[in-house]
Parts: structure tokens; sequence; C-alpha cells
């Protein structure tokens, strides 16, 4: 194949994947498509971005980000770790230009108040640390009257998700766009199979299944003179007030697309939970297998599975049960004979991380509609907290108690030094939450 030939090809490539990307944020909104690289004037409107939390999935965001618009320059990174934002920098610097990457020394910030700095450099945000912060750097950063970009889950205990809920609303009254990092929702297979279901194809929902059955985070070992918090924030898979446990963490994305489908989120949760493979001082105090039923405020409940140990059979995905019909993560109808009488079939969707960018950045460059996905983005945040806390607990956690909980399990300040609530016994091993009498309301 001659040069030329092979360059019209790998760029009629690039044109239809941008094309299905401005595509799909039209989609979402129902309006003009969103500007793309080859529609924004250069010298035009300038996004200066700024990332708090510089890990493989803020990088990641970030990558999407700038190629959602040539408007976008990355000009501030800020971690409690120098070692995160060097290895972040350079993945980021090696990809896109010096004119999109402005990040000189001086605004690299180091520390817990690093977000602050960062705030002070921008207009748009991406918060990407671990999630115990986000009702603090959230709250900061619409105070600033930034635009947002955050990661799920928004908060992990029901005084954190209080906080989001009145900064979103302040957002709202600010007209500043938060788009949140549950990314199904801007999937299109997702879209035209939630869509469906609403519409009756499947028939009365009766029941839902959610499975997210994976391996154990990796562990990061104690190191010689460092401190509690450090070595908690280097492991914080493995903490209940960083991480939330694994509903928080990771089913949130199942359960919230049940949430989604039903429009509606749970009234009660009760459930159990324990730990059998993880234990010893390197893997903090989570557990590592959870089941939770949920019941929404038409009777109809949610079966959550979800577990850390390697070895044993993996699965993420859900099934809905209809009157006529079945749905689950294949984007597929069966019926009660065994046919297939619908599947999603699209091969050439777009990344939904990189059409939630698009979404984000066409938003404040205002290519459509004001976008702010706090409510949902926090309602099924507290659908995975009221499952900790049931499972931790061994009760039935009601929605509106849950709501109203001043239990917090995040710290009040951080420092390196400080005392840790959660500081392990003199043998080096965590407290565990146990069944009956932990308290979680």
């Amino acid at each position: 194949m001659d040069t030329n030939k092979k360059e019209r090809i790998l760029n009629r490539r690039d044109f239809v994947k941008k094309s299905t990307r401005t595509a799909m944020a039209g989609m979402v909104f129902g309006t003009l498509p969103l500007a793309t690289n080859a529609t924004i004037p250069k010298g035009g409107k300038k996004i200066r971005l700024g990332l708090v939390g510089c890990g493989g999935r803020g990088t990641g965001a970030v990558f999407q980000a700038l190629q959602a618009s040539e408007s976008v320059r990355l000009v501030a990174m800020g971690d409690v770790f120098k070692d995160q934002i060097d290895k972040s920098f350079l993945q980021i610097s090696r990809k896109f230009s010096a004119e999109q990457v402005e990040v000189p020394e001086q605004h690299q910030f180091v520390g817990f108040d690093a977000y602050k700095r960062v705030l002070e450099s921008c207009d748009a945000v991406i918060l990407a640390t671990p999630p115990g912060f986000r009702p603090v750097h959230f709250e900061a950063a619409i105070q600033a009257g930034k635009h947002v970009f955050m990661e799920k889950p928004l908060a992990v205990d029901s005084p954190g998700y209080r906080r989001i809920i009145e900064a979103g609303a302040l957002a709202e009254q600010k007209k500043l766009n938060v788009v949140v990092g549950l990314q199904f929702r801007y999937t299109r297979a997702f879209r035209e199979m939630v869509r469906r279901i609403q519409s009756g194809e499947i028939g009365e929902v009766l029941s839902m299944d959610v499975y997210y059955n994976v391996g154990k985070a990796e562990v990061h070992p104690r190191r010689e003179g460092q401190t509690e918090m450090e070595y908690q924030l280097r492991n914080w898979h493995y903490f209940n007030w960083l991480w939330g446990g694994q509903l928080s963490g990771q089913t949130i994305h199942q359960m919230d697309v049940i949430n989604w489908i039903k429009n509606d989120y749970p009234i009660k949760a009760s459930g159990m939970g324990g730990r059998t493979l993880l234990e010893g001082p390197d893997h903090g105090e989570i557990f590592d297998h959870h089941y939770v039923e949920y019941e929404y405020a038409d009777g109809t409940k949610l079966h959550v599975q979800s577990r850390q140990m390697d070895n044993c059979l993996n699965r993420m995905g859900f099934n809905v049960q209809g009157t006529k019909a079945r749905a689950d993560e294949r984007f597929q109808f069966i019926d009660s004979k065994g046919n297939t009488i619908w599947h999603y079939r699209d091969k050439d969707d777009p990344s939904a991380s990189q059409v939630e960018q698009d979404v984000f950045i066409g938003a404040i460059l205002g290519e459509h509609g004001y976008v702010n996905n706090t409510k949902y983005g926090a309602e099924s945040s507290l659908t995975a907290i009221m499952g900790r806390m049931a499972i931790h607990s061994g009760q039935l956690i009601e929605l509106d108690k849950a709501r109203a909980s001043d239990l917090s399990i995040v710290p009040d300040t951080f420092s390196w030094d400080m005392k840790m609530h959660n500081a392990p016994d003199p043998e080096g091993n965590y407290a565990i939450p146990r069944p009956g009498s932990t308290k979680v309301l």
C-alpha cells in the first residue's frame, strides 16, 4: 500500500472515531453535537485544566480531556505524593504537545492542601483522589467557581454525601458544569438497553441481580520510617475511610445502572459479608466478600454479590428479570424459552470515558446545554454506603436514617504524622468490623 493511501485511510478512521464520539455526546443531550478538535478554531476560548489526584484514573481522565478539544490546557497538578505527579506528568507530556501541557514545576503542588493551589490556577478541575477526600475537594472547587469532573464514588459516609448534595446545589445556582465518572451512563449500548427496558420490552421488572467478583487489589509493603497515614494512602483500597469498601469503589457502576433502570434508589438494605482470604496487617480493614439485598419503594429487590478473591470465578455484570424476558450485561434480552429477542451489536461505540470528557469540555465551551450529574452520582454513592452499613452492622438500614446519620469515618483534618482513628494494634493488625456490634449510624 502506498504511503498516501495509507495516510488517507488512517485519517478517515480518525475522522470516523471523532464523528462517532461527537454524535454520542450530542445524543446524551439531544441537542447540537459537541465541538471536536477539528471544529474549534485556534486562538479561541481556552480552558485551563487542573488535576487533583495524579494516579492512573486521574491521568487517564486528563488524556481524554486533552483529546476532547485543542482548547484544553493542563496548567496545574496536585497530589500528596511527588512521585505520583512526576509519573503522571511524564505520561501526559509524552503524548501531548507543550502547548497543551503547560505545567511548570511551580504548578506541581504536593501535600494535603495541594488542591487549594490547583484551584487557584484553573478554570476546570478533575478530582481523582481516593474518594474519602472527594466531598472536601468538590465543595472547595464549587465555592471557587470551577467546573468539575469527579470520579466515583462521591463520598464514603453520610456526612460526605450531604456535603456533595449541598455543593451540587450550589453548582446549579452558579451554572458550573459537573460530570461524574459513572461512565456507563455515557455508553450508547447502556443507553439503548435502558431505554428499551423502561419502555417495557422485557415486561414489568420483577427482580435484579448485580455481580462484581474480581481479584484483590495490589499491596504496597510497609517501608521503614513510613507513617501510618502514608501507608494507608499508598494502600487506599484496603481502608474504608479512603475507599468506602468494594461496594463503593467498584460495584457502584452496576448498582448505578439498576438505579438508572428503576429511575429510583433503594429505601432499605440488609446483608452480610466478611474476610476469608484477606488477613493480617497487609490487608487493612475491608471485607473481601459482600452480599446485599436492597429494596425499592415498589417492593422490587436488588441482590448484590461482590467479592475480592484471587483464583475464583470472576464476573462483572447484572441480570434484570422482567415478566417477558431478562436483560444482562451482554446487552441482550432473552425470553423464557432461551431465545434472544434483542441484542445490541454495534462494535464501533466510542469509549464512554472519552465521551464523558467530550461532554464535560463541550459544556464548558458552550456547545450544548448545562450538565450536572451530582444528584445521581451522590444517590448511587449513598446506595453503596447503605450496603456497607448493612453488612458491617448486620442490621436493616433504611434510606432516611442513612441520609441523616452524623457518623463520619473520615478524619476531620489530615497530616502525615497524625494519630489515625483506625491505627493497627501493637501486632500490626487492624480492627475489622463486627456485625452485631459495629456502629454505623
